[in-house]
């Protein structure tokens, strides 16, 4: 037999060392190695990942004042503005409006007009969150009677004594703050709810066709709140030293025509009279629930033609629709 020959360990080694140049190699350059997978065609550009500025904020900009709004939409304040001699401050006269005034000042000038006005017939407009002060003619109002679905909600207003806080119609006016003026707020044909005036020249609200809820009016000169068209509510109010003129014609709560509902009110510390329906021409008003101190024997007045409660002490009350008399 012919004898068995074996490889060399350095031919052995010799084999191994190309192999591994070989893997090497196809590692390196992938289109060679017997191991590649997938396209080979490079992906496109790359698209991008960023959001717009419109999608990051769908709202027009205000950055000046006495501007116009004239197109529907939402819209906010940038910064504290201030307003210009007579001139309004911004003026909405286009409906399906929001304008938030993002919790900034808006504050006026001697000689400037109104800090937002309503104008024309607006439908659908609402104005929220900020601060209007020092305008010549009043904060906020509308002007005209024919507009509706109107919101004014968390404004704080500082008015003089020769303008109105807030004079609407139609509207909804809520958890608003007026200060000064010569009337709080003159809402007709409106919904007043959760406000606190303070200090008004006149009454701090005047309600003409409509309703008055969960307010607090205190220190005005004339009746805290005035009531002047039949069917109106005055529901869950406190009113605190109103008719610091003890004018007899004003109370802290001023009835001045028939057919309201006035209830669940706390009135204190009035000049002349508590509650008081203005004269007998008016009647069917139903006065219930309230509670009323400080002016004796006038803490209700104008009994005559209207439905009062019993009107008596917590001690004493038997029916459940009694006033309260302190």
């Amino acid at each position: 037999m012919e004898p068995t020959h074996h490889p060399s360990h350095a031919t052995t080694r010799s084999a191994l060392a190309v192999c591994a140049a070989l893997l090497l190699f196809s590692t390196l350059n992938p289109q060679l190695s017997i191991f590649a997978q997938g396209s080979l065609t490079p992906p496109g550009a790359p698209a991008p990942t960023m959001k717009t500025l419109a999608q990051i904020e769908p709202r027009t900009a205000i950055s000046t004042a006495a501007v116009t709004i004239t197109q529907p939409g939402s819209y906010y304040l940038t910064t504290n503005l201030v307003g210009a001699s007579g001139q309004n401050g911004i003026t909405i006269s286009s409906g399906d409006v929001t304008l938030d005034l993002n919790g900034f000042a808006f504050l006026g000038v001697p000689g400037s007009v109104e800090g937002i006005q309503v104008s024309g017939l607006c439908t659908n407009v609402t104005v929220r969150n900020g601060n209007v002060s020092g305008w010549g003619s009043g904060g906020v109002s509308v002007a005209n009677s024919t507009s509706y679905n109107l919101v004014f909600d968390r404004l704080n207003l500082s008015v003089n004594s020769s303008s109105v806080g807030i004079n609407a119609f139609n509207a909804l006016i809520s958890g608003c703050t007026v200060n000064g003026g010569s009337y709080g707020i003159i809402a007709v044909e409106s919904d007043v709810r959760d406000c606190s005036i303070n200090g008004s020249a006149n009454a701090g609200i005047l309600v003409d066709l409509g309703t008055v809820s969960g307010c607090l009016v205190q220190n005005c000169v004339g009746a805290g709140i005035y009531v002047n068209a039949p069917g109106c509510q005055i529901i869950g109010n406190t009113c605190i030293r109103n008719n610091l003129s003890a004018d007899v014609n004003e109370a802290g709560i001023f009835i001045n025509d028939s057919n309201n509902r006035v209830e669940n009110n706390h009135v204190s510390a009035s000049g002349h009279a508590g509650i008081q329906v203005n004269n007998a021409a008016y009647v069917n008003n139903v006065i219930i629930k309230n509670t009323v101190s400080g002016n004796g024997v006038n803490n209700y007045l104008g009994t005559g033609g209207n439905d009062f409660g019993p009107i008596s002490t917590a001690v004493t009350a038997s029916s459940p629709w009694a006033n309260i008399s302190h």
